[in-house]
């Protein structure tokens, strides 16, 4: 026991350093027995017998330890190991764009299926020669793909696929081809979100909006309610008549409230600009707002242009994106899929095929059966992360984080009587896929707040070369990315302040008219000034390629140039994420 606490308190290399200095005890490989405690290890993991844990996690009844008088409180263990408050983990709702793979509809009429099964609902349709996009190739002759506006499953045997279907898509233009119909609202489509992945633009230009007063995010537009006037004729029949008029408003359903944006919040406009609500993205809270709450073009421009988009507010959430009705009335955004996103989301897809796995004390094996830790491990061994054997060194392998905080794919610890006993992988929202036990296996559940004390985050932005080689490997929904210009997309450098600049004496002073920097005549499109990148890198922001020929800003802080002074103002400060080009 007091070897276990030890490790408890100390990070591992530092707990062996400690026990060898005094030639006490070695510290045991960490898929070996304890002799000392006589406890094995992955019991220690759970601080309790194996029948002991069969027994709890079967009865729910709680196993207490005998404690050494030395053995520390787990309050004191907590003020030890304090987790830290980390930036917040990007959504995975958002979409990635792909390469786009062509096919061709070969029949007369094509449905795209809500499930790979031609008894479910038919969620849209096209005609011979319609222009359809495979996201993914499925089992027994299905593609996942998409076409306008409709995403489903589609029989593979009546698509015209490979070099024909490119060259024919070629030669008559993409936008001259029918695309797929659209039987039933996107957002009553099951199969939308099957791949969190788009042969479309996923990235638009802002419209900047500004709350003119604080105000909600609603899910939906508001039905309009005709006004009648009240019937005054009878005083009692008026008073029958307001409280029929209460039952039947309480009986309306109202659109939730997504989300909340105070007043001189930003948020930006992504569909519906000229309708009486507007459908806006703020933070990742997305939703309708009527416009008439709204700051909105030019006016909107300059005051995100004089206060500066990074010092505005930015919505509230009040249910997540994945609980949020409308969060895919369209697939675009402000913002591009993030590294750990896409690896988060693809590692939670992969984790749920072995629902319903059998739970085996020891084992590691996705398949026959593994235990809490040995899921974890082997989970994240098949994206490209090592991570030690048992969940007591497992609680120290990435940055400590509250609970609360934890992101899907970030692992929860539990602890009783000062032992980590338990890890499982969050969903987010306080659910929860883990090898619970031999009763259960390997199953969806939900945190226990009681027991858990920390999360583990180990994914993060600067993960690229893990996200190239699931690319690679073809082990995630995540596909590489191309660029209007033909480049792919690098080494991600990170979220970066955009502004624009012009060749006029406002903006270059007495270098106005000449050369940049790098000697080279700026050109619109191309140019940007940067610091810290050597001339003649090729960046990708925003799906476009530019080229660092100018200085003048500091590496993180990107000035793309323009062909007018007004162009260069009415860009004002924006945000977007930069990668290197390939």
């Amino acid at each position: 026991m007091k070897y276990k606490m030890l490790r408890m308190l100390f990070p591992t290399a530092l707990a062996v350093s400690f026990l060898m200095s005094g030639n006490v005890l070695a510290a045991p490989e960490s898929e070996q027995a304890v002799e000392v405690v006589e406890i094995p290890e992955e019991a220690a993991e759970h601080g309790e017998s194996v029948e002991q844990l069969e027994t709890e996690s079967e009865s729910g009844a709680e196993v207490i330890l005998e404690d050494d008088d030395n053995q520390d409180t787990e309050e004191q263990i907590l003020s030890i190991q304090q987790p830290v408050t980390p930036p917040k983990a990007e959504s995975t709702f958002r979409f990635m764009k792909i390469e786009k793979n062509y096919a061709l509809s070969k029949k007369k009429d094509i449905s795209f299926y809500e499930e790979k099964d031609e008894e479910s609902i038919v969620v849209g349709s096209v005609g011979r020669k319609g222009l359809i996009y495979i996201l993914s190739e499925e089992e027994d002759g299905w593609v996942y793909a998409e076409s306008g506006k409709v995403r489903g499953f589609v029989k593979s045997d009546g698509l015209l696929t490979g070099k024909s279907a490119e060259r024919y898509v070629k030669s008559k233009g993409e936008e001259k081809l029918e695309v797929a119909e659209e039987l039933i609202d996107a957002v009553d489509n099951e199969a939308l979100t099957y791949k969190k992945v788009t042969a479309y633009e996923t990235v638009i230009k802002k419209k900047y909006a500004v709350a003119l007063e604080d105000l909600e995010i609603l899910e939906s537009v508001p039905e309009e309610t005709e006004e009648e006037e009240p019937d005054t004729e009878v005083q009692g029949e008026t008073e029958e008549s307001e409280e029929t008029d209460a039952v039947l408003e309480d009986e309306t359903e109202q659109p939730s409230a997504v989300g909340t944006l105070k007043e001189g919040g930003i948020c930006y406009i992504l569909a519906d600009s000229s309708e009486e609500w507007v459908y806006v993205e703020s933070g990742d809270v997305r939703g309708f707002i009527k416009a008439s709450l709204l700051m909105r073009g030019r006016e909107a421009k300059r005051h995100v242009f004089e206060e500066g988009e990074e010092n505005l507010e930015q919505a509230e959430e009040k249910i997540s994106p994945e609980k949020n009705k409308a969060c895919y009335y369209t697939l675009t955004s402000v913002k591009e899929a993030s590294v750990s996103g896409l690896i988060r989301s693809a590692m939670i897809d992969f984790a749920e095929q072995f629902i319903g796995n059998p739970y085996v004390w020891g084992g590691t094996s996705l398949t026959n059966g593994a235990d809490c830790s040995g899921f974890v491990q082997s989970i994240y061994s098949e994206f490209g992360y090592s991570l030690p054997r048992v969940a007591q060194d497992q609680a120290y392998a990435g940055i400590k984080i509250p609970v609360q905080d934890a992101a899907p794919g970030d692992l929860i610890f539990y602890m009783r009587n000062g032992e980590i006993y338990h890890v499982v992988m969050s969903l987010g929202d306080g659910r929860t896929i883990e090898a619970q036990s031999s009763a259960t296996g390997i199953v969806h559940s939900t945190v226990n707040y009681n027991n858990a004390v920390w999360a583990v985050r180990i994914i993060s932005d600067e993960d690229t070369e893990i996200l190239e080689s699931l690319k690679a490997e073809g082990k995630a929904d995540v596909y590489t990315e191309y660029t209007t210009s033909g480049y792919t997309y690098g080494k991600y450098l990170g979220n970066f302040k955009l502004t624009s600049y012009c060749a006029c004496p406002v903006c270059c002073g007495v270098w106005s008219g000449g050369p940049t920097a790098s000697g080279a005549m700026p050109v619109e499109g191309r140019t940007i000034a940067m610091g810290g990148v050597p001339f003649g890198t090729k960046l990708v922001i925003g799906g476009n390629v530019y080229t660092v020929e100018d200085r003048g800003t500091p590496y993180g802080h990107v000035d793309i140039y323009k062909n007018s002074h007004q162009d260069a103002l009415n860009f004002g400060v924006q945000y977007s994420e930069v990668y290197l080009a390939e």
